[in-house]
Parts: structure tokens; C-alpha cells; sequence
């Protein structure tokens, strides 16, 4: 068996020194510490809109304060003559520009809004988006719009448990990706 070598205090000195230098050039580098540039504020919620169809650079775009529509198809290259150009968006809004030039209005897909830290509301929400929820597959979200379309709206989170294989665990589980925002749409 081969014996490790043996150092002396200086050089043990110098190794410690070296490793000490080294994690502080990894810790300047990494920014450790410190607020990412370009980081909103705290308390700041960022407003996420996605547009796609025709405009030059469809995706999903952040902005400080609701965006108009003019302002959304400025920033993604679309066309300037959409009516209602200045009416406000709302976080998870999903514009589709047609090459007609006008635009449909919807919701971005339940699992885009999950990814953004956007909850789904449980009213408008559709059987698809539902099964981005954590322990929700197609069976249990199609049972949740069939009750949505059976009973009406649901009027707070709570009202989940009156669904068939909603118990309380499940319920915990899924509450910090829901909300209940609208009574329209609950037919969807």
C-alpha cells in the first residue's frame, strides 16, 4: 500500500490559501449575494403575455405593468392596426394573430402557465390544462370540468372536495396552483 505524502505547514498554508482564493473567484463569478441584473423589484409580480401566429418573434413576454395590445405587438414585431390596440392584457393572456391581421383572445395552456408561476382558474380551466396539476391525470381533470358543468362555478377552492377522489391530501397538494377568479366560463 503506497503512503500519501507528507506536508509541511507552509505548504499546507499555501494548498488552504490557494483553496480559499479559488472559492472566492467562484463566488465572484456566480454573483453569490447579489440581485440578478434585470431583476424586478421585490413585491413586483412580473405580467406574462404570450403571442404567436404572425408576428417576427412569437413567444412569451414579461412585463412590469399589463401590457396594452399595441404594446405586446410592438415588442414581438406584430402589426400595428389590431382594434382595441389599447386594451390592457392580463397575466396569461395568449393573443393569435391572424394574417388577416386581427387576433383571437384566449388563455396560455395550463402548463405554460404553471411553468410562470401562474395559477389555473378552477372556472376557466380546461380538462387539458387541469392535468398540468400535480397528481391530476386525464381521468380526474375530466371529472373536474364534468362537475364544474354540473354544478356551476366553484365559489372558492374548498367546494373541490364535493369532487369524487378529492380528499383533503389531494386538495393541499393542488391549492397553490388554483384560484377561482370568474364564474363565467365554467362551461368550458
Amino acid at each position: 500500500m503506497s503512503r500519501l505524502p507528507a506536508f509541511s505547514r507552509a505548504q499546507l498554508g499555501i494548498l488552504i490559501l490557494l483553496g480559499a482564493v479559488l472559492f472566492l473567484l467562484y463566488g465572484w463569478r456566480g454573483n453569490f449575494g447579489r440581485t440578478p441584473v434585470g431583476a424586478p423589484p421585490a413585491g413586483v409580480k412580473p405580467v406574462f403575455v404570450e403571442i404567436t401566429g404572425e408576428v417576427a418573434r412569437p413567444g412569451v413576454y414579461s412585463f412590469a405593468a399589463p401590457p396594452t395590445l399595441l404594446e405586446l405587438c410592438r415588442r414581438a414585431g406584430g402589426p400595428d392596426t389590431l382594434t382595441d390596440s389599447n386594451a390592457r392584457l392580463v397575466s396569461g393572456s395568449r393573443v393569435e394573430v391572424t394574417p388577416a391581421g386581427t387576433y383571437h383572445l384566449g388563455h396560455m395552456s395550463g402548463d405554460r402557465r404553471l411553468t410562470l408561476g401562474l395559477a389555473l382558474d378552477l372556472n376557466t380551466a380546461t380538462a387539458q390544462d387541469l392535468e398540468a396539476l400535480p397528481g391530476i391525470g386525464p381521468v380526474m381533470a375530466q371529472r373536474l370540468v364534468q362537475f364544474r358543468q354540473a354544478h356551476g362555478p366553484f365559489k372558492e377552492l374548498k367546494d373541490l372536495l364535493a369532487v369524487s377522489g378529492i380528499g383533503e391530501q389531494k386538495l393541499t397538494k393542488i391549492k397553490p396552483y388554483l384560484t377561482v377568479l370568474s364564474a363565467e366560463g365554467a362551461g368550458r
